[in-house]
C-alpha cells in the first residue's frame, strides 16, 4: 500500500473560515492526485486570512 503525506490547515476566503485537508491518492502504488476535504470552521477558531 502506498503511502503519503496529508496536508492540513485553516483559511479565511470571502469572509468564510474553513479547515482544509489535503490526502494524496494513489491507483495501483502511483500518485494520482489529491483529495481535498474542505470544513467551514467557527469565527473564533485561529485562522490564515487569505488574500
Amino acid at each position: 500500500m502506498a503511502t503519503g503525506i496529508s496536508h492540513s490547515n485553516t483559511i479565511e476566503k470571502n469572509g468564510v473560515k474553513k479547515l482544509i485537508q489535503q490526502v494524496p491518492w494513489h491507483e495501483h502504488g502511483v500518485p494520482a492526485g489529491l483529495v481535498e476535504f474542505s470544513l467551514v470552521i467557527p469565527h473564533t477558531m485561529t485562522h490564515f486570512v487569505r488574500s
